[in-house]
């Protein structure tokens, strides 16, 4: 994977306020902010497909606390907040799955992929 694709898809997990910056998943210790996922970081301990997967089930918290929203408080602005983060993370796992897609075809076509079952 390349590094402008990892760029990519990290560049949607961040928001950014003319001058503030906010990572769709730091967590704050009073005033503090710490990037408790980066990408480059994770493709270094783990496989693309892993990374992915961890995305898809963030993803798949996030639209449960967006359901609970809806039934709940309709006018929140924290909804507002989960719909655009569910959408970010949306959008950062599509760019890492083209991507994987990619080198995949390519390794197939020079035959360096894993070879299918024979049946």
């Amino acid at each position: 994977m390349t590094e402008k694709i990892i760029n990519d898809a990290q560049e949607f997990l961040v928001i950014d306020y003319g001058g503030r910056t906010r990572r769709i998943l730091d967590i704050d210790y009073g005033g503090r902010t710490r990037r408790i996922l980066d990408i480059t970081t994770l493709l270094q301990n783990h496989t693309e497909d892993a990374v992915i997967r961890f995305l898809k089930g963030f993803l798949r918290e996030k639209q449960k606390l967006m359901r609970q929203y809806l039934v709940k408080d309709k006018t929140s602005p924290y909804l507002d907040q989960l719909v655009s983060e569910t959408f970010r993370i949306g959008m950062a796992i599509t760019v890492l799955e083209r991507e994987s897609e990619v080198s995949i075809s390519n390794a197939l076509k020079q035959g360096t992929g894993e070879g299918g079952e024979l049946h």
